[in-house]
């Protein structure tokens, strides 16, 4: 048992050191990678514990004594649970503003995380101190007592964030795998994206063109203060390399023509006064130009994606079964007409039919864990996932009964922890776009999760025995004061939300009351449709000019000649 535990525990650590590494920005601390890595396992081993905790139950029902492995368990989750909560709570938001702040001096950027999390502290703790005094009122302070309030609170904010996430993973990813099963609708969404992407980047060029703009205004300054010329340094730093030497050409044939008007109203005007004007100089260009590289990103990898799929679909009835890629070089060698076929028959034969299949399975799962949480409020002993586990015994097969809807149901959660995205703020993106604040912000999220879908999986399947789970947590579904259980309120609102993510109003509830920023996915639009398939085509010929085959170099963009003509 404690081998497989093993295993299981390396093989998860190397799945979130990898993930994290490939996320993070490769100026990210490695103190703050660490951290990261140490509450995500913290998390997950509370996931990866429960199988076990479920078959030590079972093995243990007929014995009247509990057994060490049962005590020793339970012992454990105290352990992660409590650090688990400490590190949600206090250290890693601390870090996360920490991380966010431009201060030079160490003291100073301590200082300010705690003060902006001060307001934080003092709003939960007034609402602990009124339900503290709400608890004593009561009568309910011998059976509530403080850890049990705190275990309770944070498990009831938990369980709001699963019903959200939940209710967007079991609907979502079903429907996404059939969606991309049909190459003509994934060409067609990829075609969406451009446009959509050409628009956000259109805007934060905006936005970085006239930060830029402010910063080259001062460049030439020379201030007495040195922390002002540090950041006025560090400002230069995040001007992109053809914007930086644009704008410098462009200064240079300004002076040279002799316009000192226009060139004093747009390169010579005042700037800052203070180091703090200076540093929120600094610290509106760090974000536009991480929000910018991070949209440029996703432009790339989408256009790389549209122009695949392109050639998948030309390929398709091609008679010698081989796809002819744009910007893969061909491959060379004994293999290589083999290889060519292997993959011609996956892309083209094999991948469809299988997503297909997929996202049948996917779908029957959140059919299965939908009826199960109706069944935990209709309060029967009635129960899907926990059948199987009756009929067998031992500790593979029980294990694998409970860790397969217990993993896809924590997949359904993190996907959408993985897609949400704040517009502006924090959000995980790949390619090594995720800055150390939104690494912070995902671990947050990630930590608050772990408790609460251990409890609710474990409402689910219906053990008669305490397992130790629940032997080291107690009973932290009640909301104090009101007697209210969780389990009552989740099934009804979870399906409320899968209804409203099943017809996409979520994304058009919040388009319709200006909160764009929290959107989790754009839904179709011919419009953009056709404006992304003109855009690929206009760009086509610029990429096969000027993108290599091994890689995508960014030493000259469209927005280089757009640029220019902005400044003309």
């Amino acid at each position: 048992m404690y081998l497989l535990l093993i295993f299981e525990i390396l093989i998860v650590t190397g799945v979130i050191g990898y993930l994290i590494q490939s996320y993070c920005s490769k100026d990210v601390n490695i103190y703050v990678k660490g951290m990261a890595l140490v509450s995500w396992l913290i998390n997950f081993l509370l996931l990866l514990f429960l199988p076990f905790d479920i078959y030590i139950t079972y093995r243990d029902q007929g014995v009247g004594n509990i057994s060490n492995d049962y005590l020793n368990l339970a012992e454990t989750y105290q352990i992660l649970y409590w650090t688990n909560f400490i590190l949600c709570w206090t250290v890693i938001p601390i870090m996360q503003e920490y991380e966010e702040s431009v201060e030079l001096d160490k003291k100073d950027k301590f200082k300010k995380a705690l003060k902006n999390n001060v307001r934080f502290y003092i709003i939960i703790s007034v609402v602990g101190i009124v339900f503290v005094l709400a608890i004593f009122y009561t009568g309910q302070a011998q059976q509530c007592g403080l850890g049990s309030f705190l275990k309770s609170m944070a498990n009831s904010f938990g369980v709001a964030l699963i019903i959200v996430l939940l209710g967007y993973g079991l609907v979502i990813i079903p429907k996404a795998q059939m969606r991309t099963s049909q190459v003509d609708v994934q060409l067609k969404y990829l075609y969406f994206r451009t446009a959509s992407i050409n628009g956000e980047k259109d805007d934060a060029h905006h936005k970085l063109l006239e930060t830029s703009m402010k910063v080259f205004q001062i460049k030439d300054q020379r201030f007495e203060n040195d922390d002002m010329m540090y950041y006025l340094n560090k400002c230069l730093n995040k001007i992109p390399r053809n914007m930086h030497k644009i704008l410098k050409k462009e200064e240079e044939r300004r002076s040279s023509q002799m316009l000192i008007t226009i060139t004093g109203a747009f390169f010579k005007n005042k700037g800052p006064e203070s180091v703090q004007e200076m540093m929120n100089l600094y610290q509106e260009i760090r974000k536009n130009s991480l929000e910018y590289k991070r949209i440029k990103a996703q432009w790339k990898e989408n256009c790389k994606s549209a122009y695949e799929m392109e050639d998948i679909i030309k390929a398709m009835n091609s008679q010698d079964k081989k796809i002819n890629f744009s910007f893969k070089k061909p491959r060379e060698g004994s293999l290589a007409q083999q290889l060519d076929l292997l993959e011609w028959n996956w892309l083209c034969v094999i991948k469809p039919q299988f997503k297909i299949i997929i996202s049948l399975i996917f779908g029957v799962l959140s059919i299965l864990v939908l009826i199960s949480e109706v069944t935990i409020f209709m309060g029967t002993q009635f129960t899907i996932f926990g059948l199987p586990l009756r009929y067998v015994d031992g500790l593979l097969s029980i294990s694998f009964y409970s860790f397969i809807p217990l993993l896809y149901i924590a997949f359904c959660v993190y996907y959408g922890l993985f897609k949400i995205r704040i517009q502006g703020f924090y959000g995980l993106y790949g390619d090594h776009q995720t800055d150390a604040p939104s690494l912070m912000f995902a671990t947050i999220n990630f930590s608050r999760v772990g408790a609460p879908l251990c409890q609710n999986f474990l409402n689910m399947i219906k053990l008669k025995q305490e397992t130790a789970f629940r032997y080291a947590m107690g009973n932290i579904e009640l909301l104090p004061i009101f007697g209210i259980s969780i389990t009552a309120l989740m099934p009804c609102l979870l399906i409320v939300l899968c209804l409203i993510n099943y017809f996409d109003l979520f994304d058009k509830t919040l388009q319709l009351i200006g909160m764009k920023q929290f959107i989790f996915n754009n839904t179709f639009s011919d419009r953009l449709i056709f404006e992304g398939r003109d855009a690929l085509k206009k760009n086509r010929q610029y990429f096969e000019r000027k993108m290599k085959p091994e890689g995508w170099s960014d030493s000259s963009e469209p927005y280089d000649i757009e640029l220019q003509q902005k400044l003309m």
